[in-house]
């Protein structure tokens, strides 16, 4: 009689299945004071970048550790973007009788803002860096790989596009995202930011190289 053996792909799939509904729920749990969303996407990026590493195998103590470590770096970041984010928000509801060249500018900045917003959190979960350092090697990394970049921006734009889209659009999406939307968006961004990280490193040793 062959032995029933739960090492295989249907149990590894479902493992990791698991594991990504509970760094969801981890996720919006610790996101509902809205000022600690910072903290929560930096811990959300710090295991599923680890997980595309083929590292880390703990998912609670994994992302709550993370949350202890850079919550006040994280809600500094988070604060910036929340404050800028609704400056320009206003000025998207507010602007439409306004000149067109103000409308370009207010678009370019809010595809400015939007590009940062992909990578900034990610780079924290990755390595220990000054705010402004984050932010300018965020737009620089979101520029240079401007393809993968536009298809992060789609995948983190679906939930305002639900909001937007009206009350059917939000009550279909928000089953999904309250159980393994946002953790799965993160994974599915981490499989791009490995790869441009990868590169980066490889370019930041070749110019260290270089200036000996």
């Amino acid at each position: 009689m062959k032995q029933f053996s739960t090492d295989n792909r249907f149990f590894d799939c479902m493992g990791n299945i698991g594991d990504w509904i509970i760094l969801n729920i981890l996720f919006v749990f610790t996101s509902l004071p809205v000022i600690t969303i910072g903290m929560s996407l930096t811990a959300m990026y710090q295991v599923t970048l680890r997980r595309s590493r083929g590292e880390g195998i703990y998912v609670v103590r994994e992302y709550l550790q993370a949350c202890r470590t850079e919550w006040r770096q994280s809600t500094k970041l988070w604060l910036i973007f929340l404050f800028s984010g609704s400056v320009l928000l206003f000025d998207v509801l507010y602007s439409k009788n306004l000149w067109s060249l103000l409308n370009v500018a207010i678009g370019c900045l809010s595809a400015i803002w939007c590009f940062v917003f992909c990578y900034a959190f990610p780079l924290q979960a990755r390595i220990e860096n000054n705010i402004k350092n984050t932010l300018r090697n965020a737009l620089l990394l979101a520029v240079k790989n401007l393809p993968y970049t536009l298809i992060m921006v789609l995948l983190n734009s679906i939930p305002a596009v639900c909001i937007a889209a009206g009350v059917f659009a939000v009550q279909m999406a928000a089953p999904v995202y309250c159980a393994i939307g946002f953790s799965l968006t993160a994974r599915i961004n981490s499989i791009f930011l490995s790869r441009i990280f990868r590169a980066f490193d490889k370019e930041e040793k070749h110019a260290d190289l270089s200036r000996l």
